[in-house]
Formats: C-alpha cells, sequence, structure tokens
C-alpha cells in the first residue's frame, strides 16, 4: 500500500467528527458504543501500524487469477494457498464471509497445514486455500454483483481447474458457508465432505419430503424471527439500498468503523458487561485495525455489501422441493453465533449431516476468535472423511 494512502488514512481519522450519543448506550442497544469507537478510532489512527499487519498478512504465498463467472464476466480472485506437510495431504478451501476477510482464517492455516509443528499427525495435513469473497479485499469488484451460487462455480474452478484438485474439502462460515453448501449441491461429485459454522439452506417445509415442524423447531423459528426482528437493521438496508449507505462508508473511516463494529460486538462471544473491555479482549485493536484496513485500502466495503442483495436475488438459499446436500457435513455452532441453538433436525432437513457440535466458546469469526479449538474441530471431522 503506497505511504499516500497510510497518509490520507491517519488524516481523515484525525478529523473525525463524532455523533452525539444517546443515554443508555453503554450495552450498545442503539448501535456502536462511542466511547469504544473513540478508542478504537484513536489507536487505528496513532498506534495502529499496517506495515506490521502487511507483513503478517503476507506471511504465506498468495496469488491472483482470472476467472470467468456464468454470466460471461471475468473476475479476478485472490487466493493464500499453503501447501501442507508430507505425501498424504488433502485439499481444503476456506471461506470467509461478512464482515470479515481472508485475514479470518490466518491463524489457522499452518496449524491445519502442517500440524507437526503443533505437536500433531502430519498425517492430518491439508493443502490450505483461502480465497478472498468476490468484491472483498483483494478480490475484483464485479461490475454485477453475483451471489453464492456463481461463485461457487468460480471455486470449482479455482480448485479443480486451476490448482488441478479432482477432489476436494471445503469448510466456510457466513456468506462463506452459502458458497461451501451451493458448492456441494452443484459439485457434489468433487466434493469430499464440507464443514461449516452456520446452516444457511432453508427447505420447503410444505414438501411432502419434509416431515411436520416439531416443537422444538417451532420454538427455535420464533427465537429466532424475534432475534431477527432487533438485529437485522443493517442486512435490510444492505440488501435493498446498499447505494445509499455507500458514500458514507466509502469516505469516512470512522463511519466504516462504526458500521463494522457493531456486527463484530453482536456476533462475537464477547463479554458484553463493560461498553468497551470485552471487546477489546475479544477483538484486540490491532486485529480490527487490520479487517478494517483491508475494507478501507481496497475500497471493498460497497462491493462487500453487495452480495446482501445479489444473494437473495439470486435465491440461492432457498432448497428445491425434495432437494437436499448430500455431500457429507459436519456442523460446529459457537454458541455466540446465531442465537438461539439450531436443533439438529433442522440441521438433518438440508443436508446429509455426519456431526453436529456445539463449541464451548467462540462466535461467528470462529476461526480467528478460537483457533486452536477451530483448527481442532476441522480437523477432527475430515480426519473421519474420504475423498
Amino acid at each position: 500500500m503506497a505511504d499516500e494512502a497510510i497518509a490520507d488514512l491517519k488524516a481523515r481519522l484525525a478529523r473525525t467528527r463524532l455523533p452525539n450519543e444517546p443515554a443508555g448506550n453503554e450495552n450498545w442497544a442503539w448501535g456502536t458504543n462511542l466511547s469504544y469507537l473513540t478508542r478504537l478510532l484513536a489507536h487505528w489512527e496513532k498506534e495502529f501500524d499496517w506495515r506490521k499487519a502487511e507483513a503478517s498478512l503476507n506471511r504465506f504465498p498468495q496469488y491472483t487469477v482470472d476467472l470467468k463467472s456464468t454470466n460471461g464476466e471475468t473476475h479476478t480472485i485472490h487466493f493464500v494457498y499453503e501447501k501442507g506437510s508430507g505425501p498424504s495431504r488433502r485439499p481444503l478451501i476456506l471461506t470467509h464471509g461478512w464482515p470479515s476477510a481472508f485475514r479470518e482464517f490466518l491463524d489457522v492455516v499452518e496449524p491445519l497445514a502442517h500440524p507437526e509443528r503443533f505437536g500433531g499427525d502430519p498425517a492430518d495435513a491439508f493443502d490450505v486455500v483461502v480465497p478472498s469473497l468476490l468484491g472483498f479485499g483483494f478480490s475484483s469488484k464485479p461490475r454485477t454483483p453475483i451471489g453464492p451460487a456463481a461463485i461457487a462455480e468460480l471455486w470449482h474452478a479455482l480448485m479443480h481447474d486451476v490448482l488441478g484438485y479432482r477432489r476436494y474439502f471445503a469448510q466456510a462460515g457466513d456468506w462463506g458457508s452459502f458458497v461451501t453448501s451451493r458448492l456441494a449441491l452443484q459439485h457434489a461429485d468433487s466434493l469430499g465432505a464440507i464443514h461449516l459454522t452456520m446452516l444457511p439452506l432453508r427447505p420447503n417445509l410444505k414438501h411432502p419430503s419434509q416431515p411436520p415442524v416439531t416443537n422444538e423447531e417451532a420454538a427455535w423459528i420464533k427465537k429466532m424471527r424475534a432475534w431477527w426482528s432487533i438485529e437485522e437493521g443493517y442486512r435490510v438496508i444492505q440488501s435493498t439500498k446498499p447505494m445509499a449507505l455507500a458514500p458514507g462508508l466509502m469516505d469516512s473511516p470512522a463511519g466504516l468503523a462504526a458500521w463494522l463494529a457493531d456486527k463484530y460486538f453482536r456476533l462475537g462471544d464477547t463479554k458484553k458487561d463493560h461498553p468497551y473491555r470485552g471487546m477489546e479482549e475479544r477483538f484486540p485493536h490491532d486485529l480490527l485495525g487490520t479487517m478494517l484496513s483491508i475494507y478501507w485500502f481496497t475500497g471493498t466495503i460497497n462491493s462487500a455489501n453487495m452480495l446482501y442483495r445479489a444473494g437473495p436475488a439470486e435465491g440461492s438459499a432457498l432448497l428445491k422441493p425434495g432437494e437436499r446436500v448430500t455431500v457429507p457435513t459436519g456442523y460446529a455452532e459457537y454458541p455466540m453465533d446465531t442465537l438461539p441453538l439450531t436443533p439438529r433436525s433442522w440441521a438433518e432437513r438440508s443436508y446429509n449431516l455426519k456431526a453436529f457440535e456445539i463449541m464451548p466458546r467462540g462466535g461467528h469469526f470462529a476461526a480467528m476468535e478460537e483457533p486452536e479449538l477451530f483448527a481442532a474441530n476441522v480437523r477432527d471431522f475430515f480426519r473421519t472423511q474420504t475423498l
């Protein structure tokens, strides 16, 4: 990144004009807490070192490749590619979501690719591929936004055609779980198994293939609807009028920080008994500063937000009547992710479920929040699967 871009960011942060804050926002009830935001912005301006972060991001080999999507547009896909130890390594593609970036997985790349360095068995090694979602970070911005089903075709081309893997594993959360679920539906012959930390596919409950909703499922659906009625404001605007939001997030680093920090607070496994202590403990300023800087320097917040419109327009979360993922599926639910806890029977409606685990801690950004726990869970599941 050019020195001029770094200087511009710091100058903009120095000129931040903060809003007033209503009484009672200590628990973020109105959105990002102002005392937290003030501390984060001060660190981003005065203490955060992008060059240090840049070196950390570059600790694994990275590449770009141009691939053509189903609509005929050519996209540049950025990806980390770390080949594992030993002759028996297995290919694994890890896909992030929003508001995240490829950085989310970097703390688990080495443990997954080289388990013997951490006291593990080299037989568990993976060739690890971590792409940046289209429109995110160092991947290109699509002229016409495309959804998870179309992105899944690009991922298959990357793994199968570019990297030469006849069969492979895939893991993901958030929007990545949509892409990975579509991979399993569209290229079942090439997927040995998938592992998810979110279950995005929705069955047609009125179809004869679906049994009646259980009492546990009905209670879960009711609670989830109540949860979303409070938390879905960001999703509504990004899926309907993203261009109304875009100039503020593109032109103001403070606006970008406030918009994204709220999601890390809500969805991360953060202690919520103090305006900023729990948030800073779970997501140190340097870590969140790196995430924010990826969005800022690449100018991709708007193109990333567009996925919220392109995805529903594509209808990629809705299963056709009688349709189901047949690829063996492992699921790990991190308890501070989507509340309340998902019934296992709901997962089994849409997926060929082989493992279902409620994790003891961690949140929506599992690989970044609890890398050791995440890597062990992923490794344990794929150890039971074959390519």
